[in-house]
């Protein structure tokens, strides 16, 4: 068949798209039929078959689904005047179930400030963000999943496409036609088309994005109204629970919300090491609430998450839970792996508990929040920008106002009333007049913050800070403008790294990313679980004794350019590192099993070499932070048009995944 012909029955689908006729999923579906294999003749040009097959599979999920005609879970039915057809729709490699496959959205082009990255790849098939949304009553899970896979047509051997859609055709239900498949990008980066390998177009980064423009950020109203119901505080997964996989938890900080950590999961789970050994976990919570009360909640969080998951307690990577909290988020981290007797109480009551006038479950509920145990399924704690001594912002006009913004609910008022007129002369200043907020309590005055620095931290658990220092201020001395270097260290940390980031930036550096995977690089050595590799210096950290020097060429052979992360560092001067000493055991425990980090240029510092780092255009100032939008199709040329070469090479589709000829065609023949 000639390119002309296809060209026509494309331009048909779009007008029986545009009349609203669903007769346009049977004639894109032919379109992508034909231009699946390599036989059009004549005038065919590679990248205008490459054009009218990626969009005419992209518009067959719209229209698929628009006339409920593809069904994600399932598949799609197929119509003629002579019988209709069901094609399964197939997938590989995901850890989703069928059910799971709700809505299929394609891949076009999209802008946002969060991510300075997209993670994508050329190939065959066209990349999607799937959709799934959690039952009602579902735990644990997301209200609405965003994950990324490929749709690819495999054309079997015997396709009749060309005849099976004529008028004089025999029965559609008895016509062999190409199938449908789904594969997960994020772990295939290869199919087999016969006897040939293909590479997969793949746009990891999209599902993050498409949630970033469709998901309200609700932070301030939870931090206002804490009680409003928005956010009960809640553990979630991003995916469904994959035994063998130790658990990453992201824990965000005051005034945000987990997607603060978009960048950093971004980065991370582009790398197909980490995904092969970690599975990302995210906390969510109010944050105008005392932290105490929220920490309280990730501890019962991780206690029934583990009894839900794991009830017979048989997978060891459930026992290694590594947690990373940025600001005001570290320090509920730290509560997680302390413990606490009288320390915590006797920092704002000068009578024990049991001896106070409360009601039995009040005194429940108050003996949770101040008397505990470091939970046994935690091993490691990563603080970034974390005021473990306060910030001096608390205590003054801006924090004091913002505090006095929390409103709480008058039942709860109006209990703590009670318990402070049942109880005169029992709690210090710090309680008696409200119930304090998490504002209140970073105040570096504040004793309960004061008492918590005094906890001792479970012997089982190694720590690691990350710290900003950004610049020197009156009353701060050296900080990241919000909290100073002393209020972030923490003294029993094994490892240190010290840069210079503002506040709201310290978790999204590229610097830290790298210093969280040579974190978990050990943390998977010591947890002696994965196979033993030789370890390089490429994949040291930068904040242990084995600090890299970029000076020594076996380390980065290109001096000149000195766009590697270590170069990058070199390049900014205020930048430094702090070496902390190690643990004997933590020194043993770094070589073995790493995963791959890359001190190479920048440019080789990609997860893989498949996969292409591309800068997204920011979101101006009028748009959201983040846009996203389906894929579009190409130009519909008149028949017998030929266009010029240069006119052909500019009308790609507007996709982050731009086609690249000679690689992209020899694939898709």
């Amino acid at each position: 068949m000639r390119l002309s012909a296809v060209e026509d029955l494309y331009a048909r689908a779009r007008a029986l798209e545009a009349e609203g006729n669903s007769g346009s999923v049977d004639a894109y579906f032919q379109v992508a039929a034909l231009t699946c294999v390599s036989g059009i003749s004549g005038d065919a040009r590679d990248r205008r078959t490459i054009e009218l097959h990626r969009s005419s599979l992209a518009k067959l999920v719209v229209v698929g689904q628009r006339f409920g005609r593809l069904n994600p879970a399932s598949g799609m039915t197929l119509e003629s005047c002579h019988g209709s057809k069901f094609i399964p729709l197939e997938k590989t490699g995901f850890v989703w179930q069928a059910a799971d496959f709700q809505n299929l959205v394609p891949v076009g082009t999209y802008s946002t400030d969060v991510l300075s990255k997209a993670y994508c790849s050329d190939g065959i098939g066209v990349p999607l963000v799937v959709l799934r949304h959690a039952c009602r009553n579902e735990r644990f899970m997301r209200k609405t999943s965003a994950f990324s896979a490929t749709l690819i047509m495999r054309n079997t051997a015997g396709c009749d496409t060309n005849d099976c859609f004529r008028q004089d055709a025999g029965d559609l239900s008895a016509a062999k036609l190409p199938t449908l498949e789904l594969v997960n990008s994020r772990k295939l980066r290869h199919v087999q088309m016969g006897e040939q390998t293909k590479r997969l177009a793949r746009d990891l980064s999209a599902p993050l994005v498409y949630r970033l423009s469709t998901t309200p950020r609700n932070y301030w109203q939870e931090f206002v109204r804490p009680d409003s119901g928005l956010s009960e505080g809640q553990l979630q997964m991003l995916e469904p629970y994959q035994p063998g996989k130790i658990p990453v938890v992201f824990i965000h900080g005051l005034l945000s919300d987990p997607y603060t950590w978009s960048q950093m999961i971004n980065e991370l789970m582009a790398r197909p090491d980490f995904v092969a050994r970690y599975q990302v976990w995210v906390y969510n919570y109010p944050t105008g609430r005392a932290f105490i009360s929220s920490a309280t909640k990730l501890r019962f969080d991780l206690e029934k998450l583990r009894c839900f998951l794991d009830p017979g307690r048989v997978d060891p990577a459930l026992s290694e839970i590594v947690l990373v909290g940025h600001s005001l988020g570290g320090i509920l981290a730290k509560l997680q792996v302390t413990s606490a007797q009288d320390q915590l109480w006797n920092s704002v009551a000068n009578r024990p508990l049991d001896e106070l006038n409360l009601p039995e479950q009040f005194r429940e509920e108050l003996r949770q929040y101040f008397y505990f145990s470091p939970s046994p399924d935690v091993k490691r704690v990563v603080y970034m920008g974390t005021p473990h001594r306060g910030s001096a912002y608390a205590k003054r006009c801006v924090g004091r106002l913002t505090s006095k913004l929390v409103r709480r609910p008058a039942w709860e008022q109006n209990r703590h009333q009670k318990m402070i007129d049942a109880n005169p002369g029992v709690f210090s200043d710090e309680v008696r007049g409200r119930i304090p907020t998490s504002i209140d309590l970073l105040d570096p005055d504040s004793q309960l913050l004061q008492a918590i620095e005094e906890l001792q931290v479970s012997p089982d658990v190694r720590l690691h800070s990350v710290i900003g220092d950004y610049s020197w201020r009156i009353g701060f001395g050296r900080s990241d403008l919000v909290v100073p270097v002393q209020s972030a260290r923490e003294p029993a940390a094994v490892s240190e790294l010290v840069i210079k980031a503002k506040h709201q930036n310290v978790n999204k550096e590229l610097v830290v990313v790298r210093e969280l995977l040579c974190i978990l690089n050990r943390h998977a050595a010591r947890a002696g679980r994965f196979s033993s590799n030789l370890s390089t210096p490429q994949n040291r950290c930068l904040s242990g004794p084995d600090v890299m020097n970029s000076a020594d060429p076996s380390i980065n052979p290109k001096l000149s350019t000195l766009a590697s992360p270590i170069g990058i560092m070199q390049q900014l001067a205020d930048r430094t590192r702090f070496n902390a000493a190690e643990s004997e055991g933590e020194q043993q425990d770094a070589d073995p099993s790493p995963i791959t980090t890359h001190d190479a240029l920048e440019a080789d510092f990609i997860p893989e070499t498949s996969l292409q780092s591309i800068t997204r255009p920011k979101s101006t100032k009028n748009q959201p932070a983040a846009v996203f939008q389906q894929m579009n199709p190409p130009l519909v040329l008149e028949q017998g048009a030929v266009k010029p070469e240069q006119e052909q090479a500019d009308s790609g589709l507007e996709t982050v995944t731009q086609l690249q000829d000679t690689a992209v065609s020899r694939d898709l023949q």
